[in-house]
């Protein structure tokens, strides 16, 4: 099956499968996930797309809202862009949330 934001096909990484193995993340952000204590897909799928973002702004980078995406994508092993169009609204309803708890 082709992938809708690319048009090519990704297989569906395994649980062990290394950070920099994943789609939709390139080598700067696998860096800053290693950096943050993200090294698997199985690690990445447990703390879940918003912590694993929230983590990595922890370092005191500024990632663009694409991370929380990617992230999203590489758990769900879909394309970021896919993501995007289908759950923006959702994850960044749940990033807001986070956040506002996190300051109380």
């Amino acid at each position: 099956m082709r992938c809708p934001g690319c048009g090519a096909s990704h297989s569906h990484p395994h649980d062990e499968s290394a950070i920099e193995a994943l789609p939709n993340l390139g080598p700067v952000s696998a860096e800053w996930l290693k950096k943050a204590g993200v090294t698997t897909l199985a690690e990445l799928t447990a703390l879940g797309a918003v912590e694993a973002y929230l983590r990595v702004q922890k370092l005191g980078v500024k990632p663009s809202l694409n991370l929380l995406y990617a992230l999203e994508g590489a758990i769900r092993g879909s394309h970021w862009l896919e993501v995007k169009r289908d759950s923006k609204t959702e994850l960044l309803a749940m990033l807001d949330s986070v956040k506002e708890a996190g300051e109380r």
